[in-house]
This record gives C-alpha cells, structure tokens and sequence, in this order.
C-alpha cells in the first residue's frame, strides 16, 4: 500500500501542543507528514508555495492547522486545484473570540458581521472542519452554517512523551497544605478571578493556591490576590517542566469563567493534569465522554461560583488517603477516554469520511 501524506499549511507554530499531537498521530497511522511553513503573505500562500514549497509534494490531504483562518483561502485555492480535500482544524473562531468570549464587539456591530461572514464563507469552503469538542461542531453549524456531515470531533489531547506519571509518585504529608494549582494562559473563560476569592475564602484553612502561567490578564489576577496569604504565583518554567509542577498539586484545576466558550471546552490543563495522574475540578461541558459525570476523579461545579470551588476542595482536608487514590483514577480514565489511542481513532475516523 502506497504511503500517504499529509500537508501541513500555514503560518504555526509546529511545537505548539495540539499541533504537536496531531502530527505525532499522523504518523502513528502511516502517514508522512510534509510541512510548508507560509512566511510571506497567508492570502498569497499559493503563490509562496510555487516558489518555495517542498519539490514535488503530491499530498493526498491539506492540513490548516489551529487558528490559522488566514491560511484557509489559498490552501484551499493550492489544494481544489489539484482535487486534494483540505481539513481545516480552527479550535477556536475569531467571531466567537472577540464577540462572545473577550465582548470586545457587539455582534450587532459591522465589524462583528463582516468576521462572522467571513469566518462562515472559510469554514464552509474546506471539505472537512475538526473540532475540540461536540459543543464546538453544534457552534460551527449553528452561528456558521457549516454542514453536520462536514463536522468531526478531534478531542484535544496532550503530549504522552511529556504528560505521564512519576515513576515514583509518593503521596503527599498529610501535615502539609492541600495543594491546589492552576496553570494556563490566563484567558477569560478560566475565570481566574473564582480561584482567587476561593483561595480568599480558605485562608484560615490549610489549603495552598499556585498559580503557574502567563498572559494578558496575570497581571490583573495578581492585582485582585494582593493581601491573600495562601496564594503563590510561580515563576514560569520550561514547556517540559510543567509535569513536574502538575504533580506538586492534589487537586488541578480546570475552567471556571461565564463566557459560552468556558461552557464548550475541554481545557488543555484537564488533560495534561489526568495524564500526569491528578484528579481535576472544573465546570461541566457535554463535550466530554459520557462517562465524566460518574468518574471520582473529575468534580464538576457550576461556572463562575467561587463557594462552589471551596465546597469542592475543602472535604479532601480529611480524606487524604482518597485523594492520593484518586491519581490512578484519574490516569485510567484519561487512558480509556482522553488519550492518543482515542484520538488516534478519532483521526481515522476523519479521514475515513473523507475517503481516505
């Protein structure tokens, strides 16, 4: 049987996890994975291709990876040409971003029309659009009008040769603060702000708060935990050193904010903190597996509820022993329901409705 290959199309980051990921279950079905990395013009990546592009690439499938909108047009121009399907992998919609999660335009706005027609003239153009979750697929049909039949779920995944558990994963000193962390990029539908009141209203108690991550809004989280005494903002460490940290925690948290996006992912750090063998707290999404709502090992709250995220924690002070066999719990189920062979799956899945 003849090997297939994949393009992989855009202006991207290859080492960014979900990029990461797909190309390593790419090549775990037998696929060769060629990169062409637009530098010039996204609009004009066709053109670039011409002049720049791995000689004689006959792909069988176009790949545009997470959020790379601006690569769409012209890999599908480069690709349709040539009778070659594009897959088109978004995670995230820029109309959805800037409309309902950071409320920056009105959707009533002009420019919030025009992105969402824009976005819906892309989305329908590729022969197949991948999404995190089954809340994202009824998003894209609904707001963009994408056929149910051209929808499939990627769930997101995380990197196994770095996310995993110790070899020797000692429980914790049942003398010492219970652990708490969060870690990510502080976006507004983490609802960072619900962690820190939670973390204000259990000073007296012996639970600890590490926060671990970066972005725009840290400095304001920052801001609103001056004066909380059980609160330590860590220093940001090395992409392969985040395990580590993950497992200093007991509990790892997941997403917390009010914007409709919060309510239709699955965060990165869910995997990543079951993977390294860590019971998780976060808002329910129905994207998850079925079997979420009966796993020990996932306590799911309502959204934007600090008392809520206390009444989770705060039972665990006594029942340590429970805790510390919760992390087999928790890396079972991500084994079965969360992991490259799931996905991996669902990939072939994909590719087989696109006949390939």
């Amino acid at each position: 049987m003849t090997q297939k290959t994949v393009l992989w199309w855009g202006r991207f980051g290859p080492d960014y996890s979900r990029n990461r990921v797909a190309i390593a279950l790419f090549k775990e079905l037998g696929w060769k994975v060629e990169i062409f990395l637009v530098r010039w013009c996204c609009a004009l990546g066709d053109v670039e291709f011409a002049l720049r592009g791995p000689k004689g690439c006959k792909p069988d499938l176009v790949w545009v990876p997470v959020a790379r909108q601006r690569d769409v047009a012209a890999a599908c121009r480069w690709a349709h040409r040539r009778g070659i399907p594009v897959m088109f992998d978004p995670m995230i919609s820029a109309w959805d971003k800037k409309v309902l999660e950071q409320m920056k335009w009105s959707a009533d706005e002009a420019r919030a029309k025009r992105l969402l027609a824009y976005e819906t003239r892309l989305f329908n153009r590729v022969d197949r659009v991948l999404c995190d979750t089954s809340c994202h697929a009824d998003f894209f049909h609904e707001h963009m009008g994408v056929p149910r039949e051209k929808l499939g779920v990627l769930f997101t995944g995380t990197d196994e040769a770095v996310f995993k558990p110790a070899e020797d994963d000692p429980p914790h000193d049942p003398k010492a603060p219970l652990r708490i962390l969060y870690h990510g990029v502080y976006l507004p539908l983490h609802g960072m702000e619900v962690i820190v009141e939670a973390a204000r209203r259990t000073q007296n108690l012996n639970i600890h708060w590490d926060f671990l991550g970066w972005g725009a809004r840290k400095a304001a989280t920052e801001e609103q935990a001056k004066g909380i005494t059980n609160i330590t903002f860590l220093d940001k460490v090395p992409y392969v050193e985040v395990p580590r940290v993950i497992r200093t925690a007991d509990i790892v948290l997941g997403v917390f904010g009010t914007t409709e996006k919060a309510s239709r992912v699955i965060g990165n750090k869910v995997y990543e903190a079951m993977a390294c063998a860590r019971p998780v707290i976060n808002e329910f999404c129905t994207g998850y597996p079925p079997e979420a709502k009966d796993c020990p090992a996932i306590t799911f709250i309502p959204p934007g509820d600090p008392q809520a995220l206390v009444d989770a924690v705060t039972p665990w002070l006594d029942r340590r022993e429970e805790l510390y066999a919760l992390r087999k719990t928790a890396r079972d189920f991500f084994e079965r329901h969360l992991s490259m062979e799931v996905i991996r799956k669902q990939l072939a899945d994909n590719l087989k409705a696109l006949g390939l």
